[in-house]
């Protein structure tokens, strides 16, 4: 078709319409996996103009490989950037990447830090991993009273998680 592209989109949208009604299963899967691409493809430009949040799904794909390309590098690459801009869910799975050695080179000291940045945002993750890190001396020395304080963080928070992680949390400092 020689239409301009909002036309042509109609055309499409009018023509899968109608096959919808009667039940193509075809036409349903195909429309499934190109809205899909095109998301991703709308993802990857916010990322690539920095958008944030955008950087973290992005990231996200490549740790999940849900477009065929999983990369511990990459995805730690769109994560890092996402946590830049102080996205406290992209702080905590750089914290995470950073503690494993996926994608980045091991360190416990570097995992500290950006637990430490998404637990201050309420990250209720981080706060329980921070409790953690504090209590075993995990990327900084041993401190059972600092271990404490963000336990405690994790139990005032009012989400059903909060509840079963406050019950680890208390179960492990026993």
């Amino acid at each position: 078709m020689n239409l301009p592209k909002a036309e042509s989109f109609n055309t499409m949208w009018t023509w899968f319409s109608v096959a919808m009604k009667h039940h193509s299963a075809h036409a349903r899967v195909w429309l499934g996996a190109e809205f899909k691409e095109a998301r991703f493809h709308y993802i990857r430009f916010r990322a690539e103009k920095g958008d944030p949040h955008s950087e973290y799904r992005f990231g996200m794909f490549y740790e999940t490989g849900e477009h065929g390309v999983q990369s511990d590098y990459e995805a730690h690459k769109w994560l890092l950037r996402a946590a830049f801009h102080g996205v406290a869910d992209a702080q905590a799975k750089v914290s995470e990447y950073c503690r494993q050695g996926r994608g980045v080179t091991k360190s416990d000291e570097e995992a500290f830090k950006w637990c430490r940045k998404a637990a201050e945002q309420g990250h209720a993750a981080s706060q329980m991993r921070l409790a953690e890190m504090y209590r075993e001396g995990i990327g900084v020395e041993r401190n059972p009273k600092e271990a404490k304080k963000w336990e405690d963080k994790v139990s005032t928070q009012k989400i059903p998680f909060s509840r079963a992680v406050n019950g680890q949390l208390s179960a492990v400092s026993r």
